[in-house]
């Protein structure tokens, strides 16, 4: 233990009053240094329990029904503005959440005697988000006796459902208080930059780039070739809209391949889009919550061969098919003729007999490796773009790249030189891997078709990335930082100063919930080693936090909670949450054995 701290337990205790924010900068830097070893100042705090007292609301002084209901957002533990508006009703409230222009909004429902809460997250529509956050939710009478009444983790998206919270007709006021654990924020692009002009059926056109259609569609490639630059392909009669909701699978906008399911695979199938087609089929064959022939069905009627190959070659290992057929299902009405002897029949055959030796299906997704970018091929490609790296040429879709950088500038002879940052340098010569193998994976992994970075090259391709300001390749990589399972104190310290060096926010949320859950013991050595020290106080004030103020603490403990799927709540002055089992359910513990086995003298047991 340092000399600075006589005892960590000490230093925790006499933090774990208070929240690290309630305090003054030097006086944090006073107590990590040992500087100041007094007590801190008395001041009132909230219990760190989840107490199922109940209010007591009579004690309290009555409040009219007509006093306004207040509500109030707190975002670590600061207060969130209030996004005003002459039109705005009375019983509604947003307040910016500080990613992107994404609001809270809450509306207040009173319907025959009986009031709810409607809470969501809203932004515009061309735009792509989520946030992630632990969730406490204050209620009562009056701002002055508030108390905790619900807790948990939440998920914010555009297409989840909002949350209801039911409340006490006595209560008042409301208070949401959050501490985000992960969030991301990603535009639609505007469609007013590229190399190409694609018109549709009503005249309108939108730009964007050849290399990046080539790369995706054989169809597209073809069209590509024969057109130059700044010139106009007519895609009439296909429609604007579904061609955009294509586009946004090419650029990097987080777009969830089920956003808009009918019109985004009308889309791949007539541009022969494989990729997309293939992660259409992907979710089809996974999405359990329609009978199965009900999906070969609809995978039939947009044309997603993979997954109708898959299902059937599912059903006919595990004798589904057969069982399908005996009750009277017919492939060739349900499916039609092309599909039942086209895909069906190879799918059957293939599952039971001969799989090694039958062709694969025509719409296989597109295969590259990362050594294609350095290959004679790629170099006579005109879509590709020629990046220098250390007298060595690699061969970059121009299109691809130029969606992730925005823009950049090329020598005299078209090239781009890019040179190795000192912290890559040294990363890699720690880790003895050339330079060129973690380029080469970072820019692979800019492609809609390439692989992740290696496991073993995230670090020096985050920087790499960083460095060359390509932002959705940092937030990707963050997340492969994220997923990591942590082992040890010297890991959370690597965390920390990753999340410094290259702002990492998410990470360092993250590395503060595990501080005060699964990992705390981890931390609690970390905190004394001088490599903790040595950071930023804007690093080492929110971990403090976390580990001492209690505030996720108590029943259910949101540090080891995941998001939760129950959306409808309520508030009242004996607790809050969601529903409860119902009380009445019979289960093995609570019937009586007796009168349903009967009584044990009596059985009768034969050998």
């Amino acid at each position: 233990m340092s000399e600075r701290y006589p005892s960590l337990n000490a230093l925790l205790e006499r933090l774990s009053t208070h929240t690290a924010w309630e305090f003054e900068d030097q006086e944090i830097e006073d107590v990590l240094t040992g500087k100041s070893l007094r007590p801190f100042p008395s001041m009132r705090h909230e219990e760190h329990s989840m107490s199922r007292a109940p209010l007591d609301i009579k004690s309290n002084s009555f409040v009219p029904p007509s006093t306004p209901f207040q509500v109030d957002l707190l975002i670590e533990g600061k207060e969130a503005k209030e996004e005003s508006g002459a039109n705005r009703p009375q019983n509604e409230w947003k307040f910016g959440m500080g990613v992107g222009d994404v609001a809270l909004s809450v509306t207040l429902h009173e319907e025959n005697g009986s009031r709810h809460l409607r809470v969501s997250a809203i932004g515009c529509a061309e735009s792509e988000w989520g946030i992630t956050t632990q969730m406490r939710v204050r209620a009562g009478i009056g701002e002055e006796n508030m108390k905790v009444l619900d807790r948990d983790v939440f998920d914010f998206t555009r297409y989840r459902h909002p949350i209801i919270f039911h409340l006490h007709q006595d209560f008042r006021a409301v208070k949401f208080e959050m501490r985000f654990i992960n969030s991301f924020f990603r535009r639609h692009p505007s469609f007013d930059e590229g190399d190409v002009i694609i018109r549709f059926a009503d005249g309108s056109t939108l730009r964007t780039w050849k290399g990046l259609l080539s790369q995706a569609s054989p169809y597209m490639a073809l069209k590509m070739r024969e057109t130059e630059d700044d010139g106009i392909v007519d895609v009439s009669p296909f429609d604007r809209s579904s061609f955009i909701e294509l586009l946004l699978q090419l650029y990097p906008t987080e777009r969830p391949i089920w956003a808009n399911f009918k019109p985004l695979a009308n889309a791949a199938v007539s541009f022969d889009v494989r990729d997309v087609i293939v992660r259409l089929s992907d979710h089809l064959v996974n999405y359990r919550k329609i009978p199965h022939y009900r999906r070969l069905e609809d995978a039939a009627k947009l044309n997603l061969y993979p997954a109708v190959a898959c299902m059937v070659e599912e059903a006919a290992r595990t004798n589904l098919w057969t069982a399908m057929i005996h009750n009277g299902y017919d492939p060739v009405q349900s499916l039609g003729d092309h599909v039942y002897t086209h895909v069906v029949c190879p799918s059957i055959v293939r599952a039971k007999f001969a799989q090694s030796l039958l062709p694969p299906l025509p719409l296989a997704k597109i295969e590259m490796k990362a050594e294609d970018l350095l290959s004679d091929s790629s170099a006579k490609d005109p879509l590709n773009q020629c990046i220098m790296l250390m007298g060595t040429p690699f061969y970059v879709n121009r299109g691809i790249l130029r969606t992730h950088t925005g823009g950049y500038t090329v020598n005299s002879l078209g090239q781009l030189v890019i040179s190795v940052p000192k912290d890559v340098f040294l990363m890699c010569k720690k880790m003895n891997i050339p330079v060129g193998k973690v380029f080469l994976e970072l820019v692979f992994s800019l492609y809609p078709s390439g692989s992740d970075v290696s496991a073993g090259l995230v670090r020096p391709a985050l920087a790499y990335a960083y460095h060359l300001r390509l932002k959705y390749a940092v937030d990707k990589l963050e997340q492969a930082l994220i997923s990591e399972p942590v082992t040890n104190a010297g890991q959370l310290i690597d965390h920390l100063y990753l999340s410094e060096t290259y702002r990492l926010t998410n990470l360092l949320r993250i590395t503060g919930v595990r501080a005060e859950g699964s990992c705390y013991d981890m931390m609690k050595e970390a905190v004394v080693r001088p490599e903790f020290s040595a950071l930023s106080l804007t690093t080492r004030r929110p971990i403090l936090d976390r580990m001492c103020s209690g505030w996720a603490h108590g029943w259910p403990m949101l540090a080891n909670r995941s998001p939760t799927d129950k959306m409808e709540r309520s508030l009242a002055p004996s607790g809050g949450g969601p529903p409860k089992p119902e009380s009445d359910c019979a289960t093995f513990r609570s019937i009586e054995s007796e009168i349903v086995f009967e009584e044990m003298d009596r059985l009768s047991v034969e050998g």
